[in-house]
C-alpha cells in the first residue's frame, strides 16, 4: 500500500478554530491518499443482520407518524476513483423537526417528538445506492456564542470512502 499527501484546497480546512468542535473533533495531521492495491468494490465488515426491518424508514418508529416534512434521502456511495461500493454500511442520525436529538446530552428546550428517534442504517445495494425515508430535520442552538445556531442538517457516517447524496 502507498500513502500519498491529498493535493492542497481539495478538501475543506480540517480545523476551523472560530467553529469549535473542530479543534476537539479534526484531525491534527494531513489526510492522506491510501493506494490500494486492489480497488474497493465491497466492505466485508458488514452484515445484514445489523439492519432491522424498519431501520430505513424512520418515520415508522413510533405509534404514529412524526411530526414534520417526509423527505426521501438518497445517494450512492463512491470510492475514491467514482466507482459504486456495494455492502457498505451507511447511517443516518438527526434532530427531529423542532431541532431536537433524541440523546440525553441535548437538553435544548425545544420538545421531543415521541414518535421520531432521528437513526436509521442499511446496507448499499449492488451500484452503491442508499435510501432513507425522514423527516426534514429543524435547526438547533449551538455553543459557539450565544447567537449560534446549525441549520437543518443530517449526520451520515459512512464505512466507504466517499459519498454523494440528494434531499
Amino acid at each position: 500500500m502507498q500513502f500519498d499527501a491529498v493535493a492542497p484546497g481539495s478538501h475543506p480546512p480540517l480545523i476551523y478554530p472560530p467553529y469549535k468542535s473542530t479543534t476537539k473533533r479534526g484531525p491534527s495531521q494531513e489526510p492522506l491518499r491510501i493506494r490500494a492495491p486492489a480497488p474497493v468494490s465491497t466492505n466485508l465488515a458488514a452484515r445484514s443482520s445489523l439492519i432491522l426491518p424498519n431501520d430505513t424508514d424512520l418515520t415508522l418508529h413510533g405509534h404514529s407518524a412524526p411530526l414534520g416534512e417526509k423527505i426521501v434521502v438518497s445517494g450512492v456511495v463512491r470510492d475514491e476513483d467514482g466507482r459504486p461500493v456495494r455492502n457498505s454500511l451507511v447511517e443516518i442520525w438527526q434532530a427531529n423537526s423542532a431541532g431536537r436529538y433524541w440523546h440525553n446530552r441535548d437538553q435544548h428546550e425545544a420538545p421531543l417528538d415521541p414518535n421520531f428517534y432521528g437513526v436509521g442504517k442499511m446496507l448499499t445495494d449492488d451500484e452503491g445506492r442508499y435510501r432513507f425515508v425522514t423527516i426534514k430535520p429543524g435547526p438547533y442552538p449551538w455553543g459557539n456564542h450565544d447567537k449560534a445556531w446549525r441549520p437543518a442538517h443530517i449526520h451520515f457516517p459512512c464505512s466507504a470512502t466517499c459519498m454523494r447524496s440528494a434531499w
